[in-house]
């Protein structure tokens, strides 16, 4: 079976969803201008990835990269969205329930480089290194 190229799975996972809250994440809103994320524990194994800034109830795409540098999103919802990791692929669509929140992962994805894409917005975080 062939796996869809990273452009039509990002557009398919960021698919705008302002209506429907997206329960099992905490914090507090944070302000809109600074969506952030940070990366810290130890890999392979486990490490938590916290981000702020979301806009609260909407989709938020974890990409994944081992490159720093620059890619388009040539497709879909968010296209002409530049990210600021090369090879991206995406790893996981979360929930942004208040706009901050933190989630654990067993990983052996490491010594890479995670972003993030709001739904809807198409607004990206900071990126930040994965141990």
């Amino acid at each position: 079976m062939r796996t869809p190229p990273f452009a039509v799975i990002l557009a398919w996972a960021l698919l705008p969803v302002t209506d429907i809250p997206m329960p099992g994440f905490n914090g507090a809103t944070a302000r809109a201008s600074e969506y952030t994320v940070a990366v810290s524990g130890v890999c392979p194994g486990r490490i938590t990835l916290e981000w702020s800034g979301a806009t609260p109830h909407r989709r938020q795409g974890i990409v994944f990269s081992r490159y720093q540098g620059q890619s388009v999103i040539p497709e879909g919802a968010c296209k002409g969205t530049t990210l600021g990791i090369s090879q991206p692929m995406l790893v996981r669509v979360i929930g942004t329930d208040g706009g901050s929140g933190a989630l654990n992962v067993l990983t052996q994805l490491c010594a890479g480089y995670v972003q993030l894409v709001e739904s809807g917005t198409c607004r990206t975080s900071n990126v930040a290194r994965v141990p």
